[in-house]
């Protein structure tokens, strides 16, 4: 008897024996190591976890909140293996392989795992707090975790130079200031003031003059620079004193009116300015298109250098005076006069409202310190030594104003390459540089307005 008991015994440690075999057995089997390469797109048996593991899904890039799996599918992008979190209840080891993008189990016991899996952030999150009313123009601070970084006020752009860590957070913080410096009210202040070399001076408005004086203004992401500043005599907003600016470059040569005609109520470059070029979009081979004449078509695609949304409400609304003059012998105060007179060929409007205009023959004459150039001097007369050669708007080579001559029916005043002012039928293909008004509210961000620091703007 005592023997069969032995017997009994020897017999029920090998069956413990055989089922922890068996299970260790089935264990192993089952333990397989997860590839994130197989297709996801099918269901199939070779792409799902085994019973023994569970997906785990963050809900939301960086909530730290997750959710099972339904599918038990191996979760595609924009996810990734959590080391950190993965676990098997009982002590199962995980091994992840980045190279192969998968996951090893080994384990003695029968066990179950939980793979963690979170939204893949971006390199660099940036997170923005706009702080109420405002516009991607307005000042900005940034701060960053494991990134330099700083904030470009120019393109109003991030501009990250190194990333400590794998990914970065950003917070840039827009912040409207309690108190504006109007940039209408900063150059009035200036008033006979030195500015590089040129001053602003009162001549029929607050006029930047000289050699090159510093009245650099960074607008539609490049260099413009300013005219001066105005009041509603010559440019229609009532009680508004206007900073009026002009492009640096040329936009490139096209004709003033492929009709040959000088109304610039209906000229074509009145029409490209105000449309294609305002509006960003691209003109070219369109009815205004044209470099010179009807028969030479210029490149008007606006679509990158036009105005873009940013600047575009910055943009006032104005009378442009169209007054003209049968000589190009007068100085730049007798201009003026002409251009806000009602001298024009038969049939041909004095005024008309738009965004976007060209300089006056005035403007070019007031850019030059009368200590350089006598005010006395007609325009027809300016030189490179003593006139033009001490104006910041010469330049350009033959540049197209918008003011017409009265005696002929084409007949446009424009700036010559040596410097002086002359006559030329509309049709002709010559530098354009857009000049505009802006709104009173612009007001000064940053900067000294020379080249090298440009006034920046805000609205």
């Amino acid at each position: 008897m005592k023997n069969k008991k032995i017997i009994f015994g020897v017999s029920i440690m090998c069956i413990i024996v055989i089922s922890i075999t068996l299970i260790l057995i089935t264990n192993k089997s089952s333990s397989k190591i997860l590839d994130s390469n197989l297709d996801n797109t099918t269901d199939n048996s070779d792409n799902k976890a085994p019973g023994m593991f569970a997906i785990m899904l963050e809900t939301q890039a960086g909530s730290g909140k997750y959710e099972q799996s339904t599918s038990g599918l191996w979760p595609a992008s924009p996810y990734e293996y959590n080391e950190t979190l993965s676990s098997c209840e009982n002590g199962g080891i995980l091994t992840w392989n980045e190279e192969t993008r998968s996951v090893n189990l080994k384990s003695n016991l029968s066990d179950r795992c939980y793979l963690y899996f979170d939204i893949v952030p971006p390199d660099v999150t940036i997170n923005t707090n706009n702080n109420g009313s405002y516009n991607p123009s307005t000042p900005a601070t940034l701060s960053c975790t494991g990134a330099d970084a700083i904030y470009n006020p120019l393109y109003q752009r991030i501009e990250i130079s190194s990333i400590a860590n794998k990914y970065t957070s950003c917070n840039l913080t827009y912040q409207t200031p309690s108190s504006k410096t109007y940039l209408n009210n900063y150059i009035i202040g200036l008033s006979g003031s030195t500015q590089g070399t040129g001053q602003v001076v009162n001549e029929n408005g607050y006029r930047y003059e000289g050699k090159d004086p510093n009245n650099y203004i960074w607008f539609n992401n490049e260099l413009w620079r300013i005219i001066g500043v105005f009041d509603e005599a010559t440019h229609g907003v009532s009680g508004q004193n206007l900073v009026k600016i002009i492009k640096v470059d040329s936009i490139g040569g096209l004709a003033w009116h492929k009709s040959y005609t000088n109304d610039w109520t209906a000229s074509s470059l009145m029409n490209l300015l105000n449309g294609a070029y305002l509006n960003s979009q691209n003109g070219t081979g369109g009815e205004y298109c044209y470099g010179y004449s009807t028969t030479t078509p210029g490149n008007c695609d606006y679509t990158e250098t036009g105005i873009n949304d940013t600047y575009r409400p910055m943009i006032e609304n104005v009378t442009w005076h169209l007054g003209g003059h049968s000589s190009t012998s007068a100085t730049a105060e007798a201009f003026y006069g002409y251009e806000r007179g009602t001298t024009v060929y038969s049939g041909r409007p004095t005024t008309t409202t738009g965004y976007i205009g060209l300089m006056y023959p005035s403007d070019y004459g007031y850019s030059v310190l009368s200590s350089s150039c006598a005010r006395t001097t007609n325009l027809d007369s300016y030189n490179k030594a003593t006139c033009a050669g001490q104006s910041w708007l010469y330049g350009q080579g033959y540049e197209w104003t918008i003011t017409p001559g009265s005696s002929y029916s084409d007949p446009v005043f424009r700036l010559n390459y040596d410097g002086n002012l002359n006559f030329f039928k509309a049709s002709g293909g010559y530098s354009v540089r857009p000049v505009l008004y802006l709104d009173s509210s612009v007001y000064v961000i940053d900067g000294n307005g020379s080249v090298s620091d440009p006034y920046i703007i805000g609205m």
